[in-house]
């Protein structure tokens, strides 16, 4: 365990107390930039930088068009088309220029980390190692403030190869979703904010009694992916993303435990019991705020931003912002093993293909490098200065104008920033500050400390509990594992979710010792030791770096 933990330290940066300013951190570029070139270079995005929806296309978009007056490069965005799956576009990209790279776009931002060994080795994409120190000493400056960031941009043999997707104080947003409660209700009903499962079933169970509510939650993109397995001492759900757990320095298969079975006899019994919406499986963000503006759902999981829309809006209506985060609720002991979380360093990173010529790569990084730089940092999150921000004199960070203030849109500040999402860059607390309301705030803090306090002293067990579980960012596998893995690893998924959604459902009964045993020994048709033997050797390697 001390090993484990020594790792979750190395791989997270913790969270100050109050908001701070990376930029105050990094490397100066000023008179660098505009660079005045006159060659072109284009690039993808797969999630991070989509057009904001009162916009036809990116050539409308300030924060696009914007870029390349800052940087001083012309650049043509290439980006899914509304509504398409970006992954499968990413790999209609990849498949549609088979062995002609040239077609590919230069910048191509995806989750390329796992596979990198195998992009580097088929010259998709550029070691960029030579190149870094040089032609982006502010990303290079970046990566060698915190050991964690430069172990996970590289593979095990040393090769840079990625620009990645930073939060500015480590893993506090990574938790940006969890438990919620109507407080009035838990008032009306002379309810404490409930800390332990048993309280927690309790809540549902007493606003099912009085209000006819039940437990709800967005099963994609929430509920599937942790739920509440950690007050069961498990790990995940039924999301192929989360199958893999580290548990004293091995990797199992999450699913697989006792304690995993556990949580799914908590949960079908609830289920059971009508205490969980009927609708759970196929509710979205917009049906499950239906069902809490109208009374069906007292106590749900949902994200800080679903928060902040359920509370405004019934606000508006006349009923006050009921919704509050609540902790992660533990065991009856008090204890509790995992949440949703993670370090501060995204999956999705930036890379150069070998589209790009070798001064065409150059190129590529110093455009990259702005992100990474004091000037640049300020452009991404918040856009041009005395445009869409001024530095506030109250709290000498940066504050949205009232163009966006103003701006009644659907997010508004990603019309003008990079960095809501994801992307090659640094994501701005403050930003995450300015987008959401106080009660959004201190709902991620709730999540994240634990229910401690920003003023905890447990920060150690914080981090062991939001991200030392997790299959760690930036773990990257040989070639031959990764062929080797592609043969397994969507079957596999496909099992254990359909699998275990059937027992949390209650439509095969987890009690029962047969069936169980049954899902646990059809592992083997899908090669699960075998899967576990290679992930282990990428782990070890990665622990090597």
């Amino acid at each position: 365990m001390k090993k484990l933990l020594a790792l979750v330290l190395a791989l997270c940066l913790v969270l100050t107390a109050a908001a701070a300013l990376a930029s105050a951190d990094l490397l100066s570029r000023e008179g660098v930039y505009p660079l005045n070139s006159d060659k072109t270079i284009t690039w993808y995005s797969q999630d991070s930088h989509n057009i904001h929806s009162d916009f036809a296309d990116w050539h409308d978009s300030p924060f696009h068009v914007n870029l390349s007056k800052q940087v001083g490069v012309n650049i043509e965005w290439v980006l899914p088309t509304t509504g398409a799956d970006g992954g499968v576009f990413t790999n209609t990209l990849l498949s549609d220029a088979g062995s002609n790279i040239g077609n590919l776009p230069n910048i191509m931002e995806a989750y390329f980390m796992n596979n990198a060994n195998q992009y580097l080795d088929d010259e998709v994409i550029w070691d960029l190692t030579p190149y870094l120190e040089e032609y982006a000493p502010a990303y290079w400056a970046w990566l060698h403030s915190n050991p964690a960031y430069d172990k996970a941009m590289k593979t095990d043999d040393g090769r840079y190869y990625a620009f990645g997707f930073f939060r500015e104080d480590g893993g506090w947003n990574d938790s940006y979703q969890g438990p919620v409660v109507r407080k009035d209700w838990l008032e009306e009903c002379g309810l404490e904010i409930p800390k332990t499962i048993s309280e927690f079933e309790n809540v549902i169970r007493v606003f099912k009694e009085k209000y006819g509510a039940v437990f709800t939650s967005a099963f994609s993109p929430r509920f599937y992916q942790m739920g509440m397995s950690g007050a069961f001492g498990a790990y995940g759900n039924v999301n192929p993303d989360y199958l893999y757990e580290i548990r004293d320095g091995k990797v199992i298969l999450a699913q697989s435990t006792d304690e995993y079975r556990n949580w799914l006899r908590w949960f079908s019994g609830i289920v059971k019991e009508g205490l969980v919406d009927t609708d759970l499986q196929t509710v979205d963000d917009t049906n499950v705020q239906q069902k809490v503006e109208t009374g069906l759902s007292g106590i749900a999981i949902t994200s800080m931003g679903q928060m902040n829309l359920w509370n405004n809006h019934m606000e508006a209506a006349g009923n006050g912002r009921p919704w509050i985060g609540i902790p992660y609720p533990t065991n009856d002991a008090g204890e509790i093993y995992s949440i949703f979380g993670g370090s501060g360093i995204g999956s999705i990173t930036g890379v150069v293909t070998k589209s790009a010529d070798e001064e065409t790569m150059k190129l590529c990084l110093q455009v990259l490098d702005y992100a990474y730089s004091k000037e640049g940092f300020l452009f991404w999150n918040y856009g041009i200065e005395g445009e869409s921000w001024v530095m506030s004199e109250e709290t000498g960070l940066p504050a949205w104008t009232d163009l966006v203030a103003k701006d009644t849109s659907n997010d508004p500040m990603i019309k003008y920033n990079g960095t809501t999402w994801s992307g090659s860059c640094i994501q701005a607390t403050n930003l995450l500050y300015l987008k959401n309301s106080q009660a959004s705030i201190d709902a991620n803090d709730a999540w994240y400390y634990l229910g401690m306090g920003r003023d905890t002293d447990q920060l150690d067990k914080v981090l062991e509990v939001t991200s030392g579980h997790k299959w760690p960012t930036g773990v990257t596998f040989t070639t031959e594992e990764s062929d080797e893995l592609d043969l397994y690893n969507a079957s596999l998924g496909t099992y254990v979710v359909e699998q275990c959604t059937s027992f949390l459902l209650g439509n095969k009964d987890v009690n029962d010792d047969g069936l169980w045993n049954e899902f646990i020994s059809g592992l083997q048709q899908y090669h699960i030791d075998r899967v576990l033997e290679l992930r282990q050797n990428c782990y070890d390697r990665y622990l090597s770096r």
